[in-house]
């Protein structure tokens, strides 16, 4: 039996290939490439609908703009003010990654030998929700 199945085997055909004609996306890869472009997805939407007042105050400060510039919108900022806040964002990261590394974040390890006086360690004002 076991040589009648190899026989047929080597005497089978290969199913024929189809030809590939222009490029086909499937479904899901289409889906994430359109999420990937959508609005959500953008510099300007994060700064103006994600974050919040104090985090939009955080990121100028760190990229050296005045308080005016607060009240402009994202679509208002050049360039060069769009770049600036690029770089701010990725400094603070940094600083966060520098303070995680060192396994230093804990609110407790900030208040440690400080002077004697009652301080408020919740931070739940401070929390992004992702939509």
């Amino acid at each position: 039996m076991a040589n009648a199945l190899v026989k047929q085997t080597e005497n089978a055909q290969p199913a024929p290939l189809k030809a590939v004609e222009g490029r086909h996306i499937p479904k899901g890869l289409a889906e994430i490439k359109a999420l990937m472009g959508s609005e959500r997805h953008t510099p300007e939407y994060v700064y103006t609908q994600v974050l919040s007042e104090q985090e939009r105050t955080i990121v100028c400060f760190t990229a050296g703009l005045k308080r005016h510039d607060l009240e402009k919108g994202f679509a208002n900022f050049s360039a060069e003010t769009r770049l600036k806040i690029h770089k701010a964002i990725l400094q603070l990261q940094a600083l966060v990654k520098e303070f995680t590394d060192a396994n230093a974040m804990a609110p407790a390890k900030f208040v440690k030998n400080a002077p004697r006086e009652h301080a408020n360690t919740d931070y739940s004002h401070l929390t992004v929700s992702s939509h």
